[in-house]
């Protein structure tokens, strides 16, 4: 696979790359940038995150329109996407 383009509702594996005050930067295995607002990511507040970068995070796009892409890292949202895709809970 070439580029990975984020589709809305769909999943995939990212690596955080940056924590900024907003949330996480986060980079596909194919470069493509998104972000995770801090709202979105599972372990928030909990103090200090700079030990994530590295970290790979299944993660669902919730609006593929943004530039970044946002998505999030919540089971919730990720039993959301699956359903609203028709796919069977894992």
């Amino acid at each position: 696979m070439t580029d990975m383009v984020f589709l809305q509702h769909h999943e995939a594996d990212v690596t955080v790359v940056a924590v900024r005050p907003w949330g996480l930067e986060v980079e596909s295995r194919e470069g493509t940038r998104g972000l995770i607002d801090n709202t979105k990511d599972p372990e928030w507040p909990s103090g200090d995150r700079s030990d994530i970068v590295g970290r790979e995070l299944p993660v669902v796009v919730l609006d593929d329109r943004r530039d970044p892409v946002r998505l999030s890292a919540l089971d919730v949202d990720l039993k959301v996407a699956r359903r609203l895709r028709g796919v069977a809970e894992r």
